[in-house]
């Protein structure tokens, strides 16, 4: 599921990105995978044409299970790739901003985060200062990687409940458990 705080625009860098429709300051939840979200099955995958294929496998995140998953919206298929992301998977199972991010400028995440091998035809080309380029990407991160997103996405948790969140009713009714996220008390 993703928050009602994007839509898909034309872009020449990358064909399609997820645009911000208004400000979105760090802190906010955006994404999570939901129990409408899924995986597609080796049968789906079967059914698939090339082209379908090719897009799923540039698109989805594949699991430890080896599936890949089947999100609700697609617009969660369009955060583009960033070595120096806006919106970071978090490690508790949603996507988080962490720097705010302005109307109209695109939602980016950092494709390393999901712990995949990651390989770009031609090499990285979001023109970070820390981007990989044409190196491929095989986990682990080295711990100055790991460092760094730890310190992105701690800052980013501390602002929870400080920050308007979109989708904390239905975080919190599949996952009950993330309840302490809100409390400011318990900061």
């Amino acid at each position: 599921m993703i928050a009602d705080l994007y839509k898909i625009k034309k872009s020449a860098k990358y064909g399609k990105s997820l645009v911000a429709t208004q400000y979105i300051p760090k802190g906010t939840i955006d994404a999570f995978a939901c129990k409408k979200c899924g995986t597609y099955s080796e049968e789906e995958l079967a059914k698939l044409s090339k082209k379908e294929l090719d897009f799923l496998v540039d698109h989805e995140i594949k699991g430890e299970d080896g599936l890949y998953a089947r999100v609700c919206d697609k617009r969660m298929m369009y955060d583009n790739h960033s070595c120096n992301a806006n919106c970071l998977s978090s490690g508790k199972g949603f996507s988080i901003v962490v720097r705010d991010i302005k109307k109209g400028e695109e939602a980016k995440a950092d494709y390393r985060r999901y712990g995949e091998e990651l390989h770009f035809a031609g090499g990285c080309k979001c023109g970070e200062k820390n981007c990989m380029g044409n190196s491929t990407f095989r986990p682990p991160a080295s711990k100055k990687l790991q460092k760094f997103w730890d310190e992105e996405i701690g800052s980013a948790l501390k602002l929870i409940p400080y920050v308007k969140q979109p989708l904390k009713r239905e975080l919190l009714k599949e996952h009950p458990e993330l309840g302490y996220l809100f409390n400011k008390d318990k900061r």
